[in-house]
């Protein structure tokens, strides 16, 4: 009996070749399995990138490290030409005299107790206070995109389950919305990938995975996102072993609109074939509290249990 076809992906962009490829394609926050290697450190390095990705705390860390850098340049330069022309200060060339001018410079704030009475020091503020304009110019602008840019907290179930589905099995990976931000017009895509061997070639192939239901209007609660395994699906017949032996892994991926940053958001994430458990249904996380108002158990939503 001839191997039955089954529609291929070929637009993943995602290579074929098997030999250059890591353990996974995609991690499990989302984040594509690749390292770039080849350019120089100028070409590599991109400051609006990091400083507009990364954490909070980093984030200011990295602002106040830069504040400090640039006083310490500044406070260098006033204490080489000398603070002679620098009024308000308690001793001659005193370090913290100059820091603590050079920060009132940066800042525009400028007290009164300290003001430069010379043209070359104040020439050497003037720049610092251009500098300072510029600076925090740029801070706040990286400060705005960063809280102005949405941010997708999507939950993904930790696992997904071979579950029950009508009178036949089901693949399912349950997700949730954590944050109070509503999301609309939710679509979700899911893949199947494989390694498989053609002609003495072993390539890796991608299938799309029909689903249950592959839009929802309103992201409300959770949503359990079901592929049918029936005929027509790639991992028909397939069991848990020949997934892991063909290196299988299950892609998934979805697009939303933040009606609060009136922008669309994507979020995606993989299993692994060892994230894949069989004959196991999700446990329910939706309720009612003591007010009779809907709620639901987001720590519940990696609980399943197995079907005996």
């Amino acid at each position: 009996m001839a191997k039955k076809k089954f529609r291929e992906v070929r637009s993943t962009g995602f290579g074929s070749n098997v030999k250059n490829e890591s353990e996974r394609l995609i991690s499990k926050s989302g984040k594509f399995n690749i390292k770039k290697e080849g350019l120089t450190f100028f070409e590599q390095f991109n400051l609006f990138h990091s400083l507009i990705t990364m954490s909070a705390i980093p984030f200011f860390i990295c602002l106040m490290i830069g504040f400090f850098l640039i006083n310490l340049f500044f406070t260098g330069a006033y204490l080489l030409i000398g603070l002679e022309n620098l009024e308000g200060t308690s001793v001659n060339n005193d370090f913290f005299d100059a820091f603590y001018f050079s920060a009132q410079t940066l800042t525009t704030v400028g007290y009164g107790g300290l003001y430069p009475t010379g043209k070359v020091i104040s020439l050497i503020a003037s720049l610092e206070a251009f500098i300072g304009l510029l600076g925090f110019a740029v801070s706040t602008g990286l400060l705005y995109g960063r809280f102005s840019k949405p941010k997708p907290k999507i939950m993904f179930s930790k696992n997904a389950l071979l579950s029950p589905y009508q009178d036949i099995k089901g693949l399912m990976v349950r997700v949730a919305n954590p944050k109070k931000n509503q999301l609309i017009n939710i679509s979700a895509k899911m893949m199947y990938s494989q390694i498989e061997e053609t002609e003495g070639n072993k390539t890796r192939k991608f299938y799309p995975l029909d689903l249950e239901i592959d839009q929802i209007n309103l992201f409300v609660t959770s949503w359990t996102i079901v592929h049918p395994i029936n005929t027509e699906s790639p991992l028909y017949n397939l069991s848990h072993k020949d997934i892991k032996e063909r290196k299988g892994e299950l892609i998934l991926l979805l697009s939303a609109y933040d009606e609060s940053y009136s922008q669309n958001l994507h979020a995606r994430t993989s299993y692994k074939p060892e994230e894949i458990i069989k004959n196991a249904k999700f446990i329910p996380v939706s309720g009612l509290n003591d007010e009779e108002q809907s709620i639901i158990y987001l720590n519940k939503l990696d609980e399943y249990e197995i079907i005996k």
